[in-house]
């Protein structure tokens, strides 16, 4: 071939065509993925443990004074810790009723509308009006945790209710 044909059979430098739509590689696609997924996580763990802290706080609260009742067996104690703690978690349940003064039948009558049955005003929750008061009242312990119990257990979606505002 003479140089006139190879000059000849020379093409010109094509420009690249367009990019496509996408110009990041998989790895940086993967990376910023997995970031995106960490966040939503870290979000919705924290919305999680807002809404959960007080029926947490007042369920850890409740098993120490379990706790300290296996240890002591002290029956009158038991029973102070939990009409305070009752009247705690009632406060922070229900700001708007006003319940600081709340005592004897009234109060009986509000923990029973909470529970919805006569547990308090009738059964094993009437300690909880007067007779916490007299120096020697008789009660089943186990009797007075599990009724406990079972209030936070009616409560618990108005504190959830509560952690959400």
């Amino acid at each position: 071939m003479t140089q006139q044909e190879l000059l000849l059979a020379l093409k010109d430098i094509s420009p690249p065509g367009e990019p496509g739509w996408w110009l990041l590689a998989p790895g940086y696609l993967a990376i910023l993925l997995l970031v995106i997924v960490v966040i939503a996580t870290f979000w919705l763990w924290s919305i999680h443990r807002r809404v959960h802290r007080m029926f947490s706080a007042a369920c850890l609260e409740l098993a120490q004074i379990k706790g300290s009742y296996a240890h002591h067996q002290d029956p009158q104690r038991l029973a102070r810790e939990l009409a305070l703690w009752l009247k705690q978690v009632a406060l922070q349940a229900y700001p708007e009723r006003q319940l600081e003064g709340a005592t004897g039948s009234s109060w009986l009558r509000f923990l029973d509308s909470c529970l919805g049955d006569n547990s308090f005003t009738r059964g094993d929750g009437r300690f909880f009006g007067d007779a916490i008061y007299q120096l020697q009242a008789s009660f089943e312990a186990d009797r007075m945790l599990l009724l406990t119990e079972r209030w936070l257990q009616a409560v618990k979606p108005r504190l959830l209710q509560r952690g959400r505002n």
